[in-house]
């Protein structure tokens, strides 16, 4: 085997990795969220997966992009374009919603409890979002399956 198939199959390898993650990680945390049964963390333990599994991603497409250079198929340029709006998805997310709602989480335990009603709202709109944004990078890692 020469090296550039060897690296195209380790892109395919990194690749399909990723996008198990991604497809697998959503589908777990509808079954851990679901039974109320959330430990501390588990919502951050998967976050650290997804971001580990959007590096693999990444390599891989560079792996690819590297290798195959212009020869690429129209399939596997749209294939990159999705698996970076996935990983953009992943990214705002994690780093923009997450943190909104957990500071909203906090400043309604400061307050008593006729003030709690607008900090839980905005909590909850947060949550709704990062839930649609997660359901969006599930469907965007099965529309990368379908296409790679």
């Amino acid at each position: 085997m020469s090296l550039p198939d060897f690296l195209l199959e380790v892109s395919r390898v990194l690749i399909g990795l990723g996008l198990a993650v991604f497809v697998g990680v959503p589908l777990a945390m509808r079954k851990i969220f679901s039974e109320g049964k959330e430990k501390e963390g588990e919502r951050e333990r998967l976050d650290r997966a997804r971001f580990v599994a959007a590096g693999a991603v990444l390599v891989g497409v560079l792996l690819e992009v590297q290798v195959m250079g212009s020869s690429l198929s129209p399939r596997h340029v749209c294939r990159a374009g999705v698996l970076f709006l996935l990983v953009a998805s992943l990214v705002y997310s994690v780093m923009v919603v997450a943190p909104k709602a957990r500071y909203y989480d906090e400043r309604s335990s400061t307050f008593d409890e006729n003030l709690r009603a607008p900090w839980h709202a905005r909590r909850d709109a947060a949550h709704a979002r990062g839930s649609r944004i997660d359901f969006l990078g599930f469907v965007l890692a099965l529309a990368a399956l379908v296409l790679g």
